[in-house]
């Protein structure tokens, strides 16, 4: 009776181990996914998309501005943004090589820096960010002597809410408000910002977009400035994206003409392993999220 009882413990016991070894080799962990990047160039919009935890990606180009006859103006722009969690992406940036002029007279240096974080509040159960802000610092290192910066510091903050429409269609709105530097020792000024775009994807490469967008003020003298631009992002790898589009001024305060174009890139895994393992979670609670097909 006792070599029985043994013999049918050790069988239950062969049978549960051999049960969890079936599951385990039936039901792999699920395979890193590798994201496509979102770049919040070239509009002036920015979406609410955070970078991958551990990525590192460089946003960088070119505008060139015709803001009256006789009147051009050129900047470079860069911006590092780094996923530091899944909820939380730092950045840095500059306004890069600036170039002011006229038929007179012409200046030529380095533009602000710029430091901010954005910070996802709200996501669809599947983990894609709705909600977002964006704090940002402006640092006053564009010479205010040669015009081409106040010398002053900006303090702004952005809301920004998004959201997709139908199953290609996406729309993003920022609403702003910030702190402004005049220069010449007076206090800063109020500005706001409320800018709309709209895209809609073709094929799994173009992205065109069309925005609108408005400015209280960008001087303490002057008016609201509106102006409209579109352009299209191409996708080239999950990892590099080009840019390019023109921007239209509809009131007096806006430019009137101004083209740009750009370069995105994911250049590295800069926090190694770690950065590796939380993307995974992350595609792991987005495949649970997700709905079953039928």
């Amino acid at each position: 009776m006792r070599l029985l009882l043994a013999g049918v413990l050790w069988g239950g016991l062969l049978l549960a181990t051999t049960a969890v070894h079936a599951q385990t080799v039936l039901v792999p962990p699920l395979p890193p996914v590798e994201e496509t990047l979102e770049p919040d160039r070239p509009d002036v919009t920015n979406g609410t998309r955070i970078v991958g935890v551990g990525l590192l990606q460089i946003e960088f180009g070119g505008l060139f501005t015709r803001a009256a006859p006789g009147e051009r103006a050129f900047g470079s722009p860069v911006t590092a943004r780094l996923g530091v969690t899944d909820w939380l992406e730092a950045r840095i940036g500059t306004d890069g090589l600036l170039l002011r002029g006229d038929d007179t007279a012409s200046a030529s240096g380095l533009g602000n820096v710029q430091l901010g974080a954005k910070l996802r509040l709200w996501a669809d159960p599947g983990g894609l960010p709705v909600l977002s802000i964006l704090p940002t610092v402006n640092l006053p290192t564009a010479s205010a002597e040669k015009g081409l910066g106040s010398g002053d510091t900006d303090y702004t903050l952005a809301i920004l809410p998004g959201s997709d429409v139908t199953a290609r269609g996406h729309v993003d709105v920022n609403d702003g408000i910030g702190a402004i530097g005049a220069g010449g020792g007076q206090p800063h000024f109020l500005q706001h910002l409320v800018s709309v775009s709209a895209s809609v994807a073709f094929g799994e490469h173009w992205d065109p977009y069309y925005e609108v967008y408005w400015y209280s003020k960008q001087d303490p003298d002057a008016g609201a400035m509106t102006a409209m631009d579109f352009g299209a992002i191409y996708t080239v790898t999950p990892r590099l994206a080009i840019d390019a589009g023109v921007q239209f001024g509809l009131t007096r305060a806006a430019p009137a003409i101004s083209a740009f174009g750009g370069i995105s890139v994911v250049v590295g895994d800069v926090l190694g392993s770690h950065g590796v393992r939380a993307r995974q979670r992350t595609a792991e609670k987005r495949a649970r999220a997700r709905p079953p097909h039928r």
